[in-house]
Formats: structure tokens, sequence, C-alpha cells
């Protein structure tokens, strides 16, 4: 039993309780609450008037899995066709690279990573613990959703250099119909069959039972349209992934019943279709109750400045409440985990992490990252 105390613990549930008592037992939280009595054989842990947050989560990011920021150093796109199913983040992730310690430093103890978006379909996410003695050790979810690409990532890499399919937007949405139209074709065995020896189609039947979602790169509204379009003609479930014009068209996401994860926006647009990228679209989404997370699409803006994407996003009117929660427990509930993260509670994994002021004060500095109750990071 490790019993840390003499900090403000910030619970991050539907009360947004505070609490002085944080007991952790086997990696996970046994009580939170006021001060106590501590058990004679426990080992007692004083923060010194620290903050303490859950871990912080980022749902779309390429950790362990891109070497750079660059195309050609990476190993998330397979760049040999615009059609790659079969393609596992777990083949890709390197727990060793620096990206997941850098997660550790700025407090990020849970990522959903996998394949990029240069592909019409690249392949299946996993989620993770940053940290954890081997990779199957630090596995959440192993297979969390198939992940596409609409717009200009796939024109650019498969129409513009190397002259081939698909050239067009029309082209994009045929090829991601196509794997959808040939599994709903099978019968009930031949499907069996593709699940169980990992055929091509494999994914797609999974997305189709509702076992995982379809995870869709979107910035222009007319492809977050197609995305939508697309999802209701299967009647898949949908995430979308940026949705970076999503304010411009808020009543039809809004409609759509689909969940968003949005960003990254702290970037100069590096292509046409993401010109109207701002910050203010998680304020917007709060307003017209579109559930939402923030992310850092790792490398694009490292991964250990999550927690200041949200605060860029408090300079455009969100408030301090929901930006916390859009990377802890928001992020944990939109890909189905929040009985397990996500928040300072009885019975969920002791992730947390110790800040020497409030999480988006400007001083505020990662002192301690906890993930299962073990320290990985403790600042010089």
């Amino acid at each position: 039993m490790i019993i840390f105390h003499n900090a403000k613990f910030v619970a991050v549930n539907e009360q947004n309780d505070t609490f002085e008592q944080l007991w952790i037992d086997d990696g996970r939280i046994v009580y939170t609450g006021p001060a106590k009595e501590i058990p004679d054989n426990a080992e007692k842990i004083d923060l010194h008037g620290a903050f303490v947050t859950p871990g912080l989560i980022d749902i779309h990011a390429h950790v362990g899995t891109w070497a750079e920021v660059t195309e050609d150093i990476n190993d998330a796109n397979e760049y040999s066709e615009p059609f790659t199913p079969l393609m596992h983040a777990l083949d890709s992730v390197d727990i060793r690279h620096f990206s997941f310690q850098h997660a550790l430093e700025g407090g990020v103890t849970t990522v959903q990573t996998g394949p990029g978006s240069a592909n019409v379909i690249g392949g299946i996410w996993s989620i993770l613990k940053t940290a954890g003695p081997t990779l199957a050790s630090r596995i959440l979810v192993e297979r969390s959703g198939l992940k596409g690409a609409l717009g200009e990532n796939p024109k650019n890499v498969f129409g513009n250099q190397y002259k081939r399919k698909p050239m067009t937007r029309m082209a994009i949405a045929q090829l991601l119909r196509d794997g959808f139209q040939r599994a709903t074709r099978l019968s009930e065995e031949e499907k069996s069959e593709h699940v169980k020896h990992n055929l091509e189609l494999r994914p797609f039947i999974e997305v189709l039972r509702g076992e995982m979602p379809l995870r869709l790169h979107c910035h222009r509204a007319d492809d977050i349209m197609t995305a939508i379009r697309i999802a209701k003609e299967f009647n898949v479930q949908l995430h979308l992934e940026h949705c970076t014009e999503g304010h411009m068209i808020v009543d039809a996401v809004k409609a759509s019943g689909f969940n968003a994860t949005v960003g990254p926006y702290m970037l100069t647009p590096s292509k046409y279709e993401t010109r109207n990228s701002t910050p203010a679209i998680a304020k917007i989404f709060k307003e017209h109750a579109i559930p939402f997370a923030i992310m850092t699409d790792h490398p694009f803006v490292p991964i250990q400045y999550l927690k200041y994407c949200a605060s860029e996003a408090i300079r455009y009117g969100l408030d301090e409440e929901t930006a916390l929660k859009s990377i802890t427990i928001h992020a944990a509930t939109l890909v189905q985990l929040d009985h397990r993260i996500g928040s300072l509670e009885v019975g969920k994994d002791a992730d947390f992490v110790v800040w020497s002021h409030p999480i988006f004060e400007t001083e505020a500095k990662v002192l301690q990252t906890y993930v299962n109750g073990k320290k990985y990071y403790e600042a010089e």
C-alpha cells in the first residue's frame, strides 16, 4: 500500500471533486478522500503541497512509430499501396523510442497510436500506456479502430507523387466504400474465415459488427461530410479525426451523432485544407454539446506539449474544466476506457501526474509521472 498526501488531488470526475489523500495498491486506486489514519505497514509519500491530476491521454498520436517529423523516416505509413487494412500499430511501435520518454515528461500516460494518413485505408490503431517493461504489458486495447484518410494526403502521396489512384476525392471515397461493399457481400462463414485467418477484409468486418470504429482523417468540410455520409451508408461507428473545419458545419457534425478528436491547431497551415484551423473549435464544440478530445498528432506537435494544446483552447474561450477533461476523462470516454483511466477514482488504474502548480498555470511543471502506481518520471 502506498499513500500520497500533502497535495491537492483533482479527481476530474462529474462532481469535480478534490481530496487530500490518494491510496494505491497493486497499481490501482483504493481510496480517495479526506485525510485519515494511515496503516503502519503502508508507505507514505509527502508531495509537499503539489497539485495532482489524472495521467493525460492523447487519443490521436503516432508515438513510437514516427522516428522524426519527416515523411521518409517513419514506420507509420505503408507507401506501397493506398489500401492496407491489415497493417497494425503493434507491428510498428518501438517502445524504446524517445517519444515515450517525452510523453512521460509531459504527464501523458496513455496514447492511441498507429498508422498515419498517407493511405486511404492505413490499418489498425492500438491504445497503449506510455510506460511498462514490455509492449504486451502496455496494451490497453489491441484493435481500437480502422484508420483511414480523406483529402489531400492520399491524393498527394499516390496521385501526385506516384501518379496512380487515388488522384481525386472521388477515388478516395470509392476505395473506402469498396472495402465495406466487399465485406458486406461475404457470407457469415466467409466473414468468420476472414477474421480467423486475418485476411484482408477482417478490419471491415469488425467495423461492420461494431467491434471497433472507423477512424477517418478529415480536415475540409466536404471531407467531413463524405466521412459522415459513408459511415451512415454502411451503418458503422465513425470517429472524426482532426475535423478541422467542423466549426464551419457544426450543426451537421452535431446531427451526425459522431465524436471528434480536434487538432493539431498549433501549426502553420502546411496545406490548403488546414487553412481554417483554429483552437476555437474546442469552445464551439463544447457549446454545441459535441463530444471531443484534444490531440497532438505527435510528432507534428510533440507529445509532451499535450497540455499546451489544451491551454491554447482555453486562450480561445474554452473553460479550464472542459480543457482538462478533454485530455483526461473525455478522451478516455471516447475510447471506452473511462472505467479504467481518465480520473482519480477508486478501482481505476493509478495513472497520475504531480505538478508544481495547477496544470494550466504558466509555471506548471511536471514533477513526477506515475503509470499503474509506479513512478516512471521524476524531474531533476
